[in-house]
């Protein structure tokens, strides 16, 4: 009976596991589930997407709800206090079951069909442990002010890894669950776990 679950497990086990922290998204969850899933399928990777509503006070949760009956592959969290970006990554990466764990957004904000190009990266090449998916440009507001404040983080980060980060605070990535397991506890709640995972 037990080999009969192993070989069970062994089968239906992800290889990406997609951790998609939601909180009051309903407007573009549903768009963002949709595209992640169509891009793994097309790849034909065995996937998991850990939805993980963060206590919204809109109806994300409800769009999960409906998006996890359609689509076989989502599993949804629902916590039931906001514990922050930082702390859904974290227990995301702890529930995943891929080898791969994939960190992104539910805001539209990251060209989410790109993700099997980063799990391709790391399957290709043993010697990668991460992958970021830098932007070339900063969005959202008061861009001006964050520009250089951004540019001398990321010098800083730079110096004390001895490593070019062409972007220190990108949410998309994909890495090695085994290799990030150890840092995990480390990952602040806010959205400075994303600069946190990279420099670790």
């Amino acid at each position: 009976m037990a080999a009969a679950q192993d070989l069970e497990d062994a089968i239906v086990r992800p290889h990406v596991s997609v951790v998609l922290p939601c909180y009051n998204e309903e407007a573009h969850v549903l768009l963002e589930i949709q595209r992640i899933c169509a891009a793994l399928d097309a790849a034909d990777y065995p996937y998991e997407v850990l939805a993980i509503d963060d206590a919204s006070t809109d109806g994300t949760l409800e769009v999960l709800r409906k998006a996890e009956i359609e689509y076989p592959s989502v599993k949804v969290v629902a916590f039931n206090r906001n514990g922050g970006a930082g702390t859904v990554r974290r227990i995301g990466s702890k529930m995943a079951r891929g080898d791969i764990v994939v960190w992104t957004d539910a805001d539209m904000s990251y060209p989410n069909e790109r993700i099997p190009e980063l799990v391709e990266m790391l399957d290709f090449n043993a010697d990668i442990d991460q992958v970021v998916g830098a932007r070339k440009a900063e969005m959202g507001s008061h861009r001006l002010l964050r520009i250089p404040a951004k540019w001398v983080i990321r010098k800083i980060a730079e110096k004390l890894t001895n490593q070019k980060i062409p972007d220190l605070n990108s949410g998309l990535r994909a890495m090695r669950r085994e290799v990030a397991l150890p840092y995990l506890r480390l990952l602040p709640p806010g959205f400075s776990c994303v600069t946190t995972i990279t420099l670790a």
